[in-house]
C-alpha cells in the first residue's frame, strides 16, 4: 500500500500527538512539552511541533472543561 504525502504527514502528527499525551499522563508539565516543541523547531521537524501542539491544546481544554464543572457542582 502506498501512501500519499498527506497521510504520512498526518500519521506524523498523529504518532507525535499520541506520545505528548502519554508524556502528560505520566507527569509532564506544558512547560516540558513546550520546550520539545522549541526543538523539534530547531530542528525543523514540524509534525513534531504540530503533534506535541494539539496535545496541549486538548489538555488546557479539558482542565478547563473539568474546572467548570466542579464550579458547578459547588465542590
Amino acid at each position: 500500500m502506498n501512501m500519499c504525502y498527506v497521510e504520512r504527514l498526518n500519521e506524523d502528527i498523529e504518532r507525535y500527538y499520541l506520545m505528548a499525551l502519554m508524556d502528560l499522563a505520566s507527569g509532564a508539565s506544558i512547560d516540558e512539552l513546550e520546550k520539545a516543541i522549541k526543538l523539534y523547531e530547531v530542528l525543523e521537524n514540524y509534525e513534531a511541533c504540530a503533534g506535541i501542539l494539539k496535545a496541549i491544546n486538548e489538555n488546557k481544554y479539558y482542565d478547563h472543561d473539568r474546572f467548570k464543572k466542579y464550579n458547578k457542582r459547588g465542590d
